[in-house]
Protein backbone atom coordinates (compact mmCIF):
# COMPACT_ATOMS: atom_id res chain seq x y z
CA UNK A 1 0.00 0.00 0.00
CA UNK A 2 1.01 3.56 -0.25
CA UNK A 3 0.87 5.86 3.22
CA UNK A 4 -0.10 9.31 1.67
CA UNK A 5 -1.00 12.29 4.29
CA UNK A 6 -1.15 9.12 7.01
CA UNK A 7 -4.10 7.31 4.79
CA UNK A 8 -3.79 3.60 3.20
CA UNK A 9 -4.05 3.75 -0.26
CA UNK A 10 -4.23 -0.01 -2.37
CA UNK A 11 -5.08 -0.83 -5.47
CA UNK A 12 -7.80 -3.42 -6.74
CA UNK A 13 -10.21 -4.05 -9.34
CA UNK A 14 -13.21 -2.86 -10.35
CA UNK A 15 -16.06 -4.31 -12.45
CA UNK A 16 -18.38 -2.63 -15.14
CA UNK A 17 -21.29 -3.37 -15.73
CA UNK A 18 -20.07 -4.29 -19.29
CA UNK A 19 -18.57 -7.03 -17.12
CA UNK A 20 -15.11 -5.76 -18.09
CA UNK A 21 -12.50 -5.01 -15.14
CA UNK A 22 -10.31 -1.81 -14.77
CA UNK A 23 -8.26 -0.86 -11.92
CA UNK A 24 -8.30 2.23 -9.13
CA UNK A 25 -7.33 3.40 -6.13
CA UNK A 26 -8.99 3.12 -3.07
CA UNK A 27 -8.48 4.41 0.49
CA UNK A 28 -8.76 2.33 3.28
CA UNK A 29 -11.24 3.57 5.53
CA UNK A 30 -12.21 1.78 8.48
CA UNK A 31 -14.23 4.92 10.01
CA UNK A 32 -16.75 5.02 7.06
CA UNK A 33 -19.75 2.33 6.49
CA UNK A 34 -20.46 3.58 3.11
CA UNK A 35 -18.79 2.99 -0.23
CA UNK A 36 -18.00 6.48 -1.86
CA UNK A 37 -17.13 6.32 -5.58
CA UNK A 38 -16.11 9.47 -7.54
CA UNK A 39 -17.60 10.33 -10.26
CA UNK A 40 -15.13 9.56 -12.87
CA UNK A 41 -15.02 6.17 -11.76
CA UNK A 42 -19.17 5.59 -11.25
CA UNK A 43 -19.17 7.44 -15.15
CA UNK A 44 -16.53 5.08 -16.07
CA UNK A 45 -18.12 2.13 -14.37
CA UNK A 46 -21.54 2.79 -15.89
CA UNK A 47 -22.97 4.15 -12.75
CA UNK A 48 -23.44 7.35 -13.31
CA UNK A 49 -25.18 9.46 -16.29
CA UNK A 50 -23.05 10.96 -18.65
CA UNK A 51 -21.61 14.38 -17.97
CA UNK A 52 -23.20 16.87 -20.22
CA UNK A 53 -21.87 19.28 -22.15
CA UNK A 54 -20.08 22.58 -20.07
CA UNK A 55 -22.18 21.31 -17.43
CA UNK A 56 -19.83 21.31 -14.36
CA UNK A 57 -20.13 18.20 -12.04
CA UNK A 58 -20.17 20.27 -9.43
CA UNK A 59 -23.61 21.63 -10.71
CA UNK A 60 -24.97 17.87 -9.97
CA UNK A 61 -28.35 18.16 -8.13
CA UNK A 62 -26.99 15.62 -5.35
CA UNK A 63 -24.91 12.75 -4.08
CA UNK A 64 -26.59 9.76 -6.05
CA UNK A 65 -26.91 6.19 -4.10
CA UNK A 66 -26.36 3.52 -6.34
CA UNK A 67 -28.50 0.27 -5.96
CA UNK A 68 -25.78 -2.15 -6.70
CA UNK A 69 -21.80 -2.14 -5.65
CA UNK A 70 -19.93 -2.62 -7.80
CA UNK A 71 -17.55 -6.02 -7.87
CA UNK A 72 -14.47 -5.46 -5.88
CA UNK A 73 -11.09 -8.05 -6.38
CA UNK A 74 -8.45 -7.51 -3.77
CA UNK A 75 -5.25 -9.12 -4.79
CA UNK A 76 -7.12 -11.32 -6.71
CA UNK A 77 -9.81 -12.13 -4.25
CA UNK A 78 -13.25 -10.76 -4.85
CA UNK A 79 -14.55 -8.71 -1.43
CA UNK A 80 -18.63 -9.45 -0.16
CA UNK A 81 -19.95 -5.99 -1.35
CA UNK A 82 -23.60 -7.28 -0.28
CA UNK A 83 -25.58 -4.55 1.66
CA UNK A 84 -23.11 -1.94 1.23
CA UNK A 85 -24.58 1.45 0.80
CA UNK A 86 -22.70 2.78 -2.45
CA UNK A 87 -22.70 6.40 -3.20
CA UNK A 88 -21.70 8.46 -6.51
CA UNK A 89 -19.70 11.51 -4.82
CA UNK A 90 -20.84 14.61 -6.90
CA UNK A 91 -20.10 17.89 -5.09
CA UNK A 92 -16.65 16.98 -3.13
CA UNK A 93 -14.47 16.02 -6.16
CA UNK A 94 -11.42 17.46 -3.63
CA UNK A 95 -12.49 14.10 -1.58
CA UNK A 96 -10.67 12.23 -4.16
CA UNK A 97 -8.06 14.62 -5.75
CA UNK A 98 -6.57 15.37 -2.14
CA UNK A 99 -5.02 11.70 -2.52
CA UNK A 100 -5.88 10.85 -6.40
CA UNK A 101 -7.64 8.11 -5.49
CA UNK A 102 -11.02 6.52 -7.02
CA UNK A 103 -13.15 5.79 -4.23
CA UNK A 104 -12.46 4.25 -0.54
CA UNK A 105 -12.98 0.66 0.88
CA UNK A 106 -15.20 1.01 3.70
CA UNK A 107 -15.61 -0.47 6.90
CA UNK A 108 -18.77 -2.69 5.85
CA UNK A 109 -16.94 -4.20 3.00
CA UNK A 110 -13.44 -5.44 5.64
CA UNK A 111 -16.01 -6.16 8.17
CA UNK A 112 -16.05 -9.35 6.70
CA UNK A 113 -12.99 -10.07 7.15
CA UNK A 114 -9.21 -10.94 8.86
CA UNK A 115 -7.61 -7.75 8.27
CA UNK A 116 -4.14 -6.62 9.01
CA UNK A 117 -2.19 -3.29 8.80
CA UNK A 118 1.06 -3.46 8.69
CA UNK A 119 2.26 0.31 8.77
CA UNK A 120 6.32 -0.44 8.88
CA UNK A 121 6.00 -2.52 6.03
CA UNK A 122 3.61 -0.81 4.28
CA UNK A 123 1.49 -4.06 3.02
CA UNK A 124 -2.26 -4.89 4.26
CA UNK A 125 -3.71 -8.05 4.06
CA UNK A 126 -7.15 -9.32 4.07
CA UNK A 127 -8.29 -12.86 5.03
CA UNK A 128 -10.98 -14.92 5.78
CA UNK A 129 -12.03 -15.50 9.39
CA UNK A 130 -9.29 -17.76 10.93
CA UNK A 131 -6.94 -17.77 7.83
CA UNK A 132 -4.43 -15.41 9.39
CA UNK A 133 -2.26 -16.10 12.46
CA UNK A 134 -2.78 -13.30 15.39
CA UNK A 135 0.83 -11.42 15.85
CA UNK A 136 1.38 -9.36 18.90
CA UNK A 137 -0.80 -8.06 21.93
CA UNK A 138 -4.49 -8.68 22.04
CA UNK A 139 -7.29 -6.11 22.73
CA UNK A 140 -10.92 -7.23 23.12
CA UNK A 141 -13.09 -4.60 20.53
CA UNK A 142 -16.49 -3.65 20.28
CA UNK A 143 -17.96 -3.81 16.42
CA UNK A 144 -20.70 -2.61 15.19
CA UNK A 145 -22.69 -5.41 13.56
CA UNK A 146 -24.49 -3.00 10.81
CA UNK A 147 -21.25 -0.70 10.61
CA UNK A 148 -18.38 -2.16 10.94
CA UNK A 149 -17.46 0.72 12.94
CA UNK A 150 -14.35 -0.85 15.71
CA UNK A 151 -13.76 0.91 19.15
CA UNK A 152 -11.99 0.55 21.87
CA UNK A 153 -11.72 2.06 25.12
CA UNK A 154 -8.76 4.03 26.25
CA UNK A 155 -7.28 5.24 29.63
CA UNK A 156 -5.46 8.60 29.80
CA UNK A 157 -4.61 9.62 32.71
CA UNK A 158 -7.47 8.84 35.28
CA UNK A 159 -10.14 9.52 32.31
CA UNK A 160 -11.49 6.64 31.03
CA UNK A 161 -12.77 6.99 26.78
CA UNK A 162 -14.65 5.31 24.37
CA UNK A 163 -12.33 6.01 20.86
CA UNK A 164 -13.00 4.37 17.41
CA UNK A 165 -10.49 2.91 15.05
CA UNK A 166 -10.61 5.53 11.73
CA UNK A 167 -7.33 4.94 9.60
CA UNK A 168 -9.12 7.09 6.72
CA UNK A 169 -8.68 10.08 8.80
CA UNK A 170 -5.25 11.36 8.80
CA UNK A 171 -5.43 11.83 12.49
CA UNK A 172 -6.49 11.14 15.83
CA UNK A 173 -10.06 13.41 16.68
CA UNK A 174 -11.79 14.15 19.89
CA UNK A 175 -14.76 16.31 20.41
CA UNK A 176 -14.37 19.67 22.11
CA UNK A 177 -15.50 19.18 25.25
CA UNK A 178 -13.44 15.92 25.63
CA UNK A 179 -10.84 17.83 24.49
CA UNK A 180 -10.79 20.86 27.17
CA UNK A 181 -11.57 18.41 29.76
CA UNK A 182 -8.70 16.46 29.31
CA UNK A 183 -5.68 19.95 28.81
CA UNK A 184 -7.78 21.05 31.76
CA UNK A 185 -6.68 18.09 34.07
CA UNK A 186 -3.05 17.95 32.57
CA UNK A 187 -1.66 22.16 32.21
CA UNK A 188 1.63 19.99 31.45
CA UNK A 189 0.82 18.86 28.05
CA UNK A 190 1.88 20.94 25.13
CA UNK A 191 -0.88 22.82 23.01
CA UNK A 192 -1.06 24.54 20.01
CA UNK A 193 -3.77 26.31 17.52
CA UNK A 194 -4.16 25.51 13.85
CA UNK A 195 -4.54 22.17 12.39
CA UNK A 196 -0.88 21.53 10.57
CA UNK A 197 0.38 18.49 9.02
CA UNK A 198 -1.66 15.51 8.99
CA UNK A 199 -4.01 17.31 11.34
CA UNK A 200 -4.67 19.60 8.74
CA UNK A 201 -7.29 16.40 7.59
CA UNK A 202 -9.27 18.08 4.39
CA UNK A 203 -9.31 21.45 4.52
CA UNK A 204 -12.86 21.59 4.25
CA UNK A 205 -13.88 21.07 7.60
CA UNK A 206 -15.17 24.05 9.38
CA UNK A 207 -12.64 25.86 11.47
CA UNK A 208 -9.76 24.01 10.76
CA UNK A 209 -7.39 26.75 11.36
CA UNK A 210 -8.28 27.16 14.87
CA UNK A 211 -8.53 23.56 15.75
CA UNK A 212 -6.75 22.65 19.37
CA UNK A 213 -3.86 20.48 19.40
CA UNK A 214 -2.40 18.72 22.31
CA UNK A 215 0.45 16.10 22.49
CA UNK A 216 -0.20 13.40 25.14
CA UNK A 217 2.70 11.84 26.79
CA UNK A 218 0.78 8.24 26.65
CA UNK A 219 -2.73 6.38 26.23
CA UNK A 220 -3.79 3.16 26.95
CA UNK A 221 -6.05 1.68 24.43
CA UNK A 222 -7.36 -1.43 25.28
CA UNK A 223 -4.09 -3.28 26.43
CA UNK A 224 -1.69 -0.95 24.43
CA UNK A 225 0.46 1.40 25.18
CA UNK A 226 0.48 4.25 23.04
CA UNK A 227 3.02 6.89 23.40
CA UNK A 228 3.13 10.86 22.13
CA UNK A 229 -0.10 10.69 20.33
CA UNK A 230 -1.11 14.09 18.67
CA UNK A 231 -4.80 14.73 19.38
CA UNK A 232 -7.22 17.67 17.92
CA UNK A 233 -10.35 19.24 19.72
CA UNK A 234 -13.18 19.24 17.30
CA UNK A 235 -15.61 22.19 17.66
CA UNK A 236 -19.28 21.19 19.12
CA UNK A 237 -20.68 22.21 15.99
CA UNK A 238 -19.65 19.62 13.34
CA UNK A 239 -22.54 18.01 11.04
CA UNK A 240 -25.61 19.26 11.31
CA UNK A 241 -25.13 21.25 14.31
CA UNK A 242 -23.58 17.83 16.09
CA UNK A 243 -20.73 17.05 17.93
CA UNK A 244 -18.45 14.73 16.90
CA UNK A 245 -19.20 12.27 19.74
CA UNK A 246 -23.16 12.39 18.37
CA UNK A 247 -22.05 12.42 15.14
CA UNK A 248 -19.83 9.49 15.21
CA UNK A 249 -21.81 7.71 17.67
CA UNK A 250 -24.52 7.10 15.09
CA UNK A 251 -22.66 4.53 13.42
CA UNK A 252 -20.63 2.90 16.50
CA UNK A 253 -22.12 0.47 18.68
CA UNK A 254 -21.85 2.73 21.67
CA UNK A 255 -21.34 6.34 22.53
CA UNK A 256 -17.85 7.16 21.35
CA UNK A 257 -15.67 10.48 22.39
CA UNK A 258 -13.51 10.74 18.92
CA UNK A 259 -11.32 8.32 17.13
CA UNK A 260 -7.44 7.62 17.25
CA UNK A 261 -6.12 7.69 13.50
CA UNK A 262 -2.96 6.39 11.67
CA UNK A 263 -0.92 9.15 13.73
CA UNK A 264 -1.37 6.98 16.96
CA UNK A 265 -0.41 3.79 15.25
CA UNK A 266 1.85 4.19 12.50
CA UNK A 267 4.57 1.91 14.40
CA UNK A 268 2.31 -0.95 14.45
CA UNK A 269 0.89 -3.84 12.75
CA UNK A 270 -2.43 -3.61 13.54
CA UNK A 271 -4.81 -6.71 12.95
CA UNK A 272 -8.29 -6.24 12.83
CA UNK A 273 -10.27 -9.53 13.70
CA UNK A 274 -13.51 -8.66 12.95
CA UNK A 275 -15.90 -11.68 13.39
CA UNK A 276 -14.04 -12.18 16.37
CA UNK A 277 -14.30 -8.46 17.81
CA UNK A 278 -10.57 -7.66 18.62
CA UNK A 279 -7.68 -5.83 17.62
CA UNK A 280 -3.77 -6.97 17.51
CA UNK A 281 -1.27 -4.92 17.83
CA UNK A 282 2.54 -6.22 17.30
CA UNK A 283 4.97 -2.90 17.86
CA UNK A 284 7.68 -2.20 15.31
CA UNK A 285 10.25 0.72 14.57
CA UNK A 286 9.73 3.54 16.55
CA UNK A 287 8.47 6.37 14.29
CA UNK A 288 9.93 10.16 14.81
CA UNK A 289 7.24 11.98 17.14
CA UNK A 290 7.49 15.46 15.73
CA UNK A 291 5.02 14.98 13.12
CA UNK A 292 4.38 18.44 13.45
CA UNK A 293 7.47 20.24 12.69
CA UNK A 294 6.71 22.39 9.52
CA UNK A 295 6.05 25.44 7.92
CA UNK A 296 2.59 26.60 10.25
CA UNK A 297 0.38 26.68 7.08
CA UNK A 298 -3.34 24.88 7.34
CA UNK A 299 -4.24 24.23 3.44
CA UNK A 300 -7.34 23.66 1.50
CA UNK A 301 -7.22 21.25 -1.90
CA UNK A 302 -9.44 22.58 -4.48
CA UNK A 303 -10.84 20.86 -6.91
CA UNK A 304 -8.78 22.17 -9.83
CA UNK A 305 -5.91 19.97 -7.76
CA UNK A 306 -4.25 23.64 -6.33
CA UNK A 307 -4.73 24.27 -2.90
CA UNK A 308 -5.58 27.40 -0.93
CA UNK A 309 -3.63 28.79 2.35
CA UNK A 310 -7.32 28.78 4.62
CA UNK A 311 -5.06 29.77 8.15
CA UNK A 312 -1.45 31.03 8.94
CA UNK A 313 -0.61 29.46 12.52
CA UNK A 314 0.42 31.84 15.46
CA UNK A 315 3.61 31.35 17.20
CA UNK A 316 3.85 33.83 20.23
CA UNK A 317 1.35 36.47 18.90
CA UNK A 318 2.63 36.64 15.49
CA UNK A 319 1.96 35.03 12.68
CA UNK A 320 4.45 31.77 12.45
CA UNK A 321 5.00 32.85 8.25
CA UNK A 322 5.45 36.30 7.59
CA UNK A 323 3.94 37.76 4.32
CA UNK A 324 1.40 35.18 3.54
CA UNK A 325 -2.29 36.00 3.79
CA UNK A 326 -5.42 34.02 3.84
CA UNK A 327 -6.79 33.27 0.24
CA UNK A 328 -3.63 33.07 -1.54
CA UNK A 329 -2.80 30.30 -3.74
CA UNK A 330 0.27 28.20 -2.49
CA UNK A 331 1.92 27.74 -6.16
CA UNK A 332 5.37 25.94 -5.31
CA UNK A 333 7.24 24.90 -2.32
CA UNK A 334 11.14 24.84 -3.21
CA UNK A 335 11.14 22.93 -6.91
CA UNK A 336 7.61 21.46 -5.68
CA UNK A 337 4.99 22.26 -8.17
CA UNK A 338 1.92 22.18 -5.93
CA UNK A 339 -1.33 21.96 -8.29
CA UNK A 340 -2.50 18.45 -9.00
CA UNK A 341 0.43 17.13 -5.88
CA UNK A 342 -1.49 15.13 -3.11
CA UNK A 343 -1.62 16.50 -0.16
CA UNK A 344 0.73 14.08 1.40
CA UNK A 345 3.43 15.27 -0.92
CA UNK A 346 2.42 19.09 -0.29
CA UNK A 347 2.75 18.41 3.27
CA UNK A 348 5.48 16.47 3.43
CA UNK A 349 7.43 19.18 1.73
CA UNK A 350 6.42 21.90 3.96
CA UNK A 351 8.31 19.50 6.76
CA UNK A 352 11.83 19.87 8.06
CA UNK A 353 13.92 20.05 11.46
CA UNK A 354 12.85 23.42 12.90
CA UNK A 355 15.01 26.70 11.76
CA UNK A 356 15.32 25.16 8.15
CA UNK A 357 13.33 27.54 5.58
CA UNK A 358 11.04 26.55 2.94
CA UNK A 359 10.63 28.60 0.22
CA UNK A 360 6.72 29.15 -1.02
CA UNK A 361 5.53 30.72 -4.38
CA UNK A 362 2.05 31.98 -3.51
CA UNK A 363 -0.73 33.57 -5.77
CA UNK A 364 -2.06 36.27 -4.78
CA UNK A 365 -4.16 38.77 -7.17
CA UNK A 366 -2.52 37.77 -10.24
CA UNK A 367 0.73 38.41 -8.64
CA UNK A 368 3.57 35.83 -7.90
CA UNK A 369 4.68 36.55 -4.40
CA UNK A 370 7.51 34.87 -2.95
CA UNK A 371 8.23 33.85 0.82
CA UNK A 372 11.08 32.20 2.92
CA UNK A 373 9.14 30.39 5.56
CA UNK A 374 10.90 28.84 8.53
CA UNK A 375 10.12 25.60 10.02
CA UNK A 376 8.84 25.54 13.47
CA UNK A 377 7.66 22.47 15.91
CA UNK A 378 4.31 23.34 17.27
CA UNK A 379 4.28 20.22 19.57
Amino acid sequence: MILDHNRMIVEVQVQRKDGTWRKALLWVDTGNPDFMLSEQLARDLGLAPPAEDGKPSDAAPSDVDVVEAPAVRFGGKDLRVDSVRTTVIFRRPWLFNTMHVDANLPSTVLMHYQVVFDYPQRMVTIGDPGSVEHRGLRAPAVVNPRTGIVQLDALVGRDSLSLALDNGASYSFVSAAVFDRLVEDHPEWPCSVGAVGCANIWGWWPGEPDYPITRLPEITWGSIPLAQVGLVGLPDIFRGGASLSAFYSQKAARAVDGFLGPNAFKAFCVEIDYPEGAVYFEKGPEVDPHDLDLVGLTLRPEADGGYSVIGVIQRGGRPAVEGVETGDTLLRIGDLTVAGATMGTVIDALRGRPGEVRMLVLGRQGKEIRVEAAVHRFL
